[in-house]
């Protein structure tokens, strides 16, 4: 089986190499690079998928640099189904940038190869996070994909976007360094404990967590967490955020949104697993809950006065992010799995919903919400296709948002937190007003411009709706679902070994 695991996983990080490199040569007109974009998506999306059917979550596969355990596996299908999205997407979003007068890829249509190629190296990057081993090496990957990101969130080269890429690179470098000397605190505290032997290696400090000093644990903690949070976008370090999104293009927010952000939480959970014994459960629930509500609470005011779309989403990603801190960092099993759920059900839903945000924008030539009326009577279908996202990520059954979220604040109260719990609820019920607001003045009133007809063509609506489904099917059966459900639950005891 180990060696079945190996071969799969170098498809996984192989064919979106070879792509990238086919995609840039522009050797291929445009069709036949959507295609192939498309087939690349299918063979790793099928790849994860044999790799889930054979995989025992209790017996972890581990190389010379990669690891493979259930909760590695759990965000690779993340980001797998996220780049399925992408594949089928693309052609559909680029092709309608091209044909619209005041489209960036009709005045340079062969930096269409270049786009592809990015994006692609993009999600390579974040394959290699969930799989190396090594701690230090977690931190290289996650330097990569904010090198490979800003290009693509810089990929018009106006003048917004080239100021959004570069506050994007200097505060999330800012936090990878503060990350970085987080990690070299953890070696040192290793090269005090146990010597030398296997730096870094995730398994072998796991297996040695007892032994770490408690003081150097709990500064390298903090370095960590203030790192890899800018990288997440908690509160008071996501200044970045707002900017990135709204300026990339909405392929390329959808992917910053939906899997980038959760990596870094991945890798900070991992550092969590093996400092909580030394440190302790109850030190850093404190930092991740009060940091998480902070970050919920800064996102409602800036929803209410939004007007323009894309940020408002993002500062929604802000709260759906602030939300998953919480729900990780109670320490209890139905939080932790809430949280884990939480993060596929926002990356499903929040893909969707930039997409469907990206292709409004591109129609009615603005980003104001302000000046975009009237959808339900000019573009029904794409107006259910923005109602259902906005109604699933508030956290609306039956998408799936509603089930993790609800399971986030009902641990809140099961942990004796329930001045946090109440608090959380007010700036949900903020979150909710605000949006919904937006939302609904888009759908209704008198329409401004002459009917385009609808704005989506029948591949992305089918996979945007696809995203939506699945989000609550997955949701309200996990448990019986035969090979997500034992990843999930074996996921949890990984994340909780540290606490137990």
């Amino acid at each position: 089986m180990e060696s079945s695991i190996s071969q799969l996983l170098y498809v996984v990080l192989g064919v979106p190499i070879v792509f990238s490199i086919l995609a840039v040569s522009n050797l291929f007109g445009k069709n036949l690079l959507h295609h192939l974009s498309r087939l690349s998506a299918v063979i790793v999306g099928a790849a994860v998928f044999r790799i889930m059917m054979i995989f025992n979550p209790g017996q972890p596969y581990q190389g010379t640099y990669l690891l493979l355990d259930a909760l590695s596996l759990w965000m690779m299908i993340i980001v797998t189904l996220l780049y399925l999205a992408f594949a089928f997407t693309a052609e559909a979003y680029l092709d309608r940038d091209t044909n619209i007068r005041y489209g960036y890829l009709r005045r340079f249509s062969y930096l269409e190869g270049r786009f592809y190629a990015l994006s692609h190296i993009f999600v390579w990057t974040m394959l290699l996070v969930v799989l190396v081993n090594n701690l230090g090496l977690m931190w290289v990957t996650i330097e990569a994909t904010t090198l490979v990101s800003a290009l693509l969130v810089a990929f018009k080269f106006t003048k917004t976007s080239l100021e959004a890429a570069w506050k994007y690179v200097m505060v999330c470098t800012v936090g990878i360094c503060l990350a970085l000397l987080g990690t070299i605190l953890v070696y040192y505290a290793q090269l005090q404990a146990v010597g030398q032997d296997m730096p870094l290696d995730w398994v072998y400090l796991t297996a040695h967590a007892q032994e770490l000093n408690p003081a150097l644990a709990k500064i390298a903690f903090c370095f960590l967490f203030v790192g890899y949070g800018t990288k997440v976008g908690l509160a008071p370090m996501h200044a970045w955020l707002p900017d990135a999104h709204s300026e990339s293009p909405a392929l390329t927010s959808g992917l910053l949104s939906g899997s980038l952000c959760i990596c870094a939480i991945y890798v900070l959970l991992r550092n969590v697993v093996i400092l909580m014994p030394t440190v302790g459960a109850s030190f850093i629930s404190g930092i991740c809950v009060g940091f998480g509500l902070l970050t919920i609470g800064l996102a409602v005011p800036f929803v209410v006065v939004q007007r323009d779309i894309k940020r408002m989403l993002a500062y929604s990603s802000m709260e759906n992010f602030g939300l998953m801190a919480v729900g990780l960092g109670i320490f209890l099993p139905t939080a932790v799995e809430a949280g884990l759920l939480h993060m596929l059900n926002h990356a499903l839903v929040k893909y969707a919903l930039f997409y469907t945000a990206g292709t409004i924008m591109e129609t009615y030539a603005t980003k104001n919400m302000m000046r975009i009326h009237g959808m339900l009577k000019q573009s029904p279908r794409t107006a259910i296709v923005w109602l259902l996202g906005i109604a699933g990520i508030l956290g609306m059954p039956p998408i799936g948002v509603f089930f993790s979220k609800f399971h986030i604040i009902a641990s809140l109260f099961s942990a004796g937190s329930m001045w946090r719990g109440i608090l959380a609820l007010m700036l949900l019920a903020g979150i909710v007003i605000g949006i919904l607001y937006h939302a609904m003045r888009m759908l209704g009133g008198q329409p401004t411009r002459k009917s385009a007809g609808e704005l989506m063509g029948f591949m992305d609506t089918a996979a945007v709706f696809t995203l939506l489904i699945l989000s609550g099917a997955i949701s309200a059966t996990i448990h019986e679902l035969p090979f997500l459900g034992p990843i999930l639950q074996e996921s949890v005891k990984i994340v909780m070994g540290g606490a137990l």
